[in-house]
């Protein structure tokens, strides 16, 4: 059985080692891709308004993805990841 895992965190598919975050132990993280978990810490300490600004950012600037396809997806799938959900 071969999934891909989630980050409960950014959204991010996690399909190879490298793109899984670590553990405070070092191990790996099954929940968090590297650029959200590391060393067991949250790497961006915000709320999830910014938070969702931020990945929108990412999305439009690294990605090439448009403006509103980005806010829609981040919208739609951020809150309901761990991480988010209260």
């Amino acid at each position: 059985m071969n999934e891909t895992l989630t980050c409960q965190s950014c959204g991010m598919p996690m399909k190879s080692p490298e793109d899984f975050g670590t553990n405070a132990d070092g191990s790996p993280s099954a929940e968090y891709c590297r650029y959200c978990f590391q060393s067991g810490e949250f790497t961006a300490k915000m709320e999830m308004p910014e938070y969702i600004e931020m990945q929108i950012k990412i999305a439009v600037e690294k990605l090439g993805m448009p403006e509103d396809k980005a806010r829609a997806m981040a919208e739609s799938t951020i809150p309901n990841l761990k991480r988010w959900k209260k």
